[in-house]
C-alpha cells in the first residue's frame, strides 16, 4: 500500500525557497508569499517523487520544474535533488539568470536541463531593474547553455513585436553557436494582487494590431508561397502556439469549455512541493494545503475549495479567448478580471482567430467555386 497522496503526475514544481536576487515590479509572488518556506530537504520528499514516477510507468521520467524565488540561489539544494532523482527525473530551471556560474552551466548541460532565462527584451530595466543579457560575462555562459529558453511577460513596457524581436537577435546569436534556436515563450501580465497600474495600463489597439501583423504573417508564410527564413523563427514559434491551441480546441476536442477546475493542472496532474513534503495550490503561493503523506480525497477537496475556475465557467464558456486562456488563471479575483485580465487575453488571441477565420472563408470558396 501507498505511502503517501497518490495520483499520477506528470510535473513536480520543487519550490526551493522564496529568496530572490531581483525585485520585478510584475512579480505574481509579492502579494501571496507570507511566510518563508523551509530549505532543508526532508528524505521523505525523494520516496514520494519515486512514487510518482513509478506511476508513470517503465518508460516515462516523472518532470520536476526547479522554482524559487530564484532558483539558482539554491544551487547546492538542486544538485543534492538531482543525484537523489536522476534516475527517474528530468529536470528543468527558470531563473532570472543573476546568479548563473560556469559551475551552473556545466551541470546543466551535463544533465539535458532545460533553463529559461526570464527576460523582457529592450525595456527590462523598466519592469526587472537588470538586463542579464547585457552583462557580457552572463551573455556569454547563458548562451553556452545546451537548452536554453526565453520567456517574457507582455505588458505596458513590453509588446509582442518588439519582444519577439529582441528575442530574436538572441536566438541568432545561439544558433551560430549551437545550430538550433533557444525556445521562447511569452505570458501576459496580470495581476494578483497589488502590481504598479503603470504595468498594466496597456494599449489593447496595440495588441490587437500587432497580433494581426503577426497572424497574417504567419499565415503568408507557412501556408503560402513565402519562404521561410531564420530571422522569421520567433515569429512563427510564437503563432504557432496559437495554430495549435485553435486544432486542439476545436478539432481535436468539442470546441465546449467543459472544465470545473483550473486548466494549468496546478493542485492535480501538476503538484507543487516545498522542500519538507508540504503541497500547495500553486507554486507562486506559500499558502499551504497539504502534505504528501495525506489522505488523496482530503487533498483534492482542499485543492477543489480554493479553486474559483468552475465559478466562471458559463462566462468563459460564451468568450473564443477560452480557446486560449482556458478559463485563466485560480489566482486571479473576480475584480482584477474584470479590469483588464480577459481584456488582455482577448486582445491577444481574437486577432489570430479572426485571420484563421478569413483563411477558413477563402479556402470554403476556392472549393465551392467562389
Amino acid at each position: 500500500m501507498s505511502k503517501f497522496l497518490k495520483r499520477k503526475v506528470h510535473t513536480v514544481f520543487l519550490m526551493l525557497g522564496n529568496n530572490c536576487n531581483m525585485n520585478c515590479k510584475y512579480c505574481l509572488q509579492h502579494p501571496l508569499v507570507t511566510r518563508q518556506l523551509t530549505n532543508k530537504v526532508n528524505p521523505e520528499i525523494y520516496d514520494f517523487l519515486k512514487e510518482c514516477a513509478e506511476e508513470l510507468g517503465v518508460n516515462q521520467k516523472l518532470h520536476i520544474q526547479f522554482y524559487g524565488g530564484e532558483p539558482l540561489l539554491y544551487f547546492e539544494t538542486i544538485k543534492e535533488v538531482v543525484k537523489h532523482t536522476k534516475d527517474y527525473c528530468w529536470f528543468s530551471v527558470i531563473t532570472n539568470g543573476k546568479a548563473v556560474t560556469k559551475e551552473m552551466v556545466t551541470f546543466f548541460n551535463t544533465y539535458n536541463m532545460p533553463v529559461t532565462i526570464s527576460w523582457d527584451g529592450p525595456n527590462v530595466l523598466e519592469t526587472r531593474g537588470y538586463d542579464v543579457f547585457a552583462v557580457e560575462e552572463k551573455r556569454k555562459l547563458l548562451l553556452d547553455i545546451e537548452q536554453l529558453g526565453l520567456s517574457a511577460v507582455l505588458s505596458s513596457k513590453a509588446y509582442p513585436l518588439e519582444i519577439l524581436a529582441a528575442f530574436q537577435s538572441i536566438s541568432d546569436e545561439y544558433y551560430k553557436i549551437h545550430g538550433y534556436q533557444v525556445n521562447i515563450n511569452i505570458d501576459e501580465i496580470f495581476n494578483t494582487g497589488d502590481l504598479p497600474e503603470e504595468l498594466l495600463n496597456l494599449d489593447y489597439s496595440k495588441v490587437e494590431q500587432e497580433m494581426l501583423e503577426l497572424g497574417k504573417y504567419y499565415l503568408e508564410t507557412r501556408i503560402g508561397d513565402t519562404k521561410t527564413k531564420l530571422s522569421d523563427y520567433t515569429k512563427l514559434c510564437y503563432i504557432d502556439r496559437f495554430f495549435g491551441t485553435l486544432k486542439r480546441f476545436y478539432v481535436e476536442g468539442d470546441g465546449k469549455f467543459n472544465r470545473s477546475y483550473c486548466s494549468c493542472g496546478n493542485g492535480y496532474d501538476v503538484l507543487n512541493l516545498d522542500l519538507e513534503g508540504n503541497l500547495y495550490p500553486c507554486h507562486n503561493t506559500s499558502h499551504q494545503i497539504g502534505k504528501i503523506s495525506d489522505e488523496y480525497f482530503s487533498y483534492l477537496n482542499k485543492v477543489l475549495a480554493v479553486d474559483n475556475t468552475k465559478l466562471y465557467k458559463v462566462k468563459c464558456d460564451k468568450c473564443p479567448a477560452v480557446a486560449f486562456c482556458r478559463g485563466g488563471c485560480k489566482l486571479v479575483s473576480s475584480k482584477n478580471r474584470a479590469e483588464g485580465y480577459c481584456r488582455l487575453k482577448q486582445a491577444v488571441f481574437l486577432p489570430i482567430v479572426s485571420v484563421f477565420e478569413e483563411y477558413g472563408r477563402q479556402m470554403a470558396g476556392e472549393v465551392n467555386g467562389g
